[in-house]
């Protein structure tokens, strides 16, 4: 087992190297592949990450959950898992013309049936996946995710410059999906045995089914739009969307997952000293407010010139969409961290009820505003923003942890960030002359712009006298403590 510092890294270290890989790909395929390449691929998400939750059924996160499991347990729930996994490949081999026809994408029809082979794919890696976060083992498990990312990164790219378009993306998934269960199996050594314990199933079963229907509720919250917009608006829509949102999950996700692996080990070893609580609290929640709104406001500000620089002029009708998420994003780092911190007090019967919440509220908006995209993006990140004051104020009371101190720690970074955006935007949008007849070009401006924004609100905060940076160094010498 290893020691909790050297965990915690290499939890680090997995989710910080798989975006990077994601980022590298996701903007060279972008650049190279059209709206509607992405948006064959993006109709069929919903049912590979359905049937992805339906095979594991909760049973991953209760087998880790269990003081004990036996190998024979472990063998039942392995072939458990593959027999539902070819039961649904095979269903959805059957519906694919219906889901090609469905989506009026003739293409579809092929390309499910190859897709759809990595549900079969992931489920042999399940129960090697649990034995690895039953010890710890997280340097394994972020080998195996890394050398995934890496080996499909690489085979994208061959098959993008070899003109291989969406087919490109879709040996992406299913070769990631491949290696991670390769790599999963060699490092974990694990082997079934012949006898196994289907009495297991039925043990586990009335706790792995809540955690099934929260995960079956997320997915279809989550890519709920990628069936609506390519039937009610466009195919090209739905695509200019997908991409809008990936790149949008990518530093969110990134802020997301650092905090949570930092706070969650901390809050539970102080679950004794409540003042010490939650002064860690509000110290991660200032490092949070001081790292998420420059991110993402400043994203906001850039993003005109970094699509016509990086991504190129035909991906600019993705740019209202990704402003748009880009608020949404703010929320989540908060909101998952106060979800982190119930679990930390022990409260996750309230976590659940609070992530069911978030997501009937999202469905609802989704409903009820919905005659434009930019309108059901809008009802996400007010979904998003009520759910992270309903958790805040929860996590609050539990703390002593007042509105006011909250809106004190994070309203210096935000006002910071607001103004920081506004000057990114007007640097962009106005012609810059440094000698007559001679205007910068855009990427000149957009370099310009990133520049000026990091000194701006670098030198504001440290004017303003922010302690987050020593906050900052003070959690990372914490943690390798």
């Amino acid at each position: 087992m290893q020691s909790k510092s050297k965990s915690l890294f290499w939890s680090s270290l997995d989710k910080f190297g798989v975006q990077v890989f994601a980022l590298i790909v996701g903007v060279l395929t972008t650049r190279m592949l059209s709206p509607k390449d992405f948006n064959i691929i993006a109709c069929l998400a919903i049912f590979t990450a359905l049937s992805n939750v339906l095979v594991d059924s909760g049973f991953s996160a209760a087998l880790i959950r269990r003081e004990q499991n036996s190998s024979s347990e472990y063998s039942a729930a392995f072939i458990f898992n593959i027999a539902l996994s070819i039961a649904l490949y095979f269903l959805l081999w059957g519906f694919s013309g219906t889901l090609a026809d469905f989506f009026g994408t003739p293409e579809i029809n092929p390309l499910s049936r190859f897709i759809f082979l990595g549900i079969v794919i992931n489920s042999l890696g399940i129960i090697p996946n649990v034995l690895l976060n039953r010890s710890m083992r997280f340097k394994e498990i972020s080998i195996a995710n890394l050398s995934a990312a890496m080996v499909s990164a690489l085979l994208t790219i061959v098959l993008v410059l070899a003109g291989y378009t969406y087919w490109a993306i879709a040996w992406q998934q299913v070769s990631l999906t491949t290696v991670r269960v390769a790599m999963l199996w060699l490092l974990s050594r694990w082997q079934p045995t012949a006898r196994p314990d289907f009495d297991i199933i039925r043990k586990i079963f009335s706790f792995s089914v809540f955690l099934l229907g929260t995960s079956i509720l997320n997915i279809v919250v989550k890519y709920i739009y990628n069936l609506k917009i390519p039937i009610a608006f466009s195919k090209e829509d739905n695509g200019y969307y997908d991409r809008a949102r990936k790149f949008q999950d990518i530093p969110s996700t990134v802020v997301t997952s650092t905090i949570v692996s930092v706070a969650y080990p901390i809050l539970s070893e102080l679950n004794g000293d409540k003042p010490k609580q939650l002064a860690f609290f509000r110290k991660i929640v200032r490092v949070t407010a001081f790292m998420i709104f420059p991110i993402m406001l400043g994203l906001i500000g850039i993003i005109d010139n970094v699509t016509t620089v990086v991504l190129t002029d035909k991906w600019a009708s993705m740019i209202p969409y990704f402003q748009i998420l880009c608020i949404a994003g703010i929320f989540l780092p908060f909101q998952s961290f106060c979800l982190t911190t119930l679990n930390a007090l022990g409260k996750s019967n309230l976590n659940f009820t609070l992530e069911l919440g978030r997501n009937l509220l999202t469905l609802a908006l989704f409903v009820l505003f919905s005659s434009t995209i930019s309108q059901m993006l809008w009802g996400f990140s007010f979904a998003m923003f009520t759910s992270y004051t309903i958790n805040m104020i929860i996590v609050g009371k539990r703390l002593g942890y007042s509105v006011i101190n909250h809106l004190k720690d994070i309203l210096p970074y935000a006002v910071i960030s607001v103004a920081m955006c506004v000057i990114t935007i007007l640097i962009g949008r106005i012609d810059i002359h440094i000698f007559a007849g001679y205007t910068l070009n855009t990427a000149t401006i957009l370099l310009l712009q990133t520049t000026v924004a990091i000194v701006f609100y670098s030198a504001t905060t440290y004017v303003l006298g922010s302690k987050v940076i020593r906050d900052c160094i003070e959690l990372v010498v914490r943690r390798k403590k």
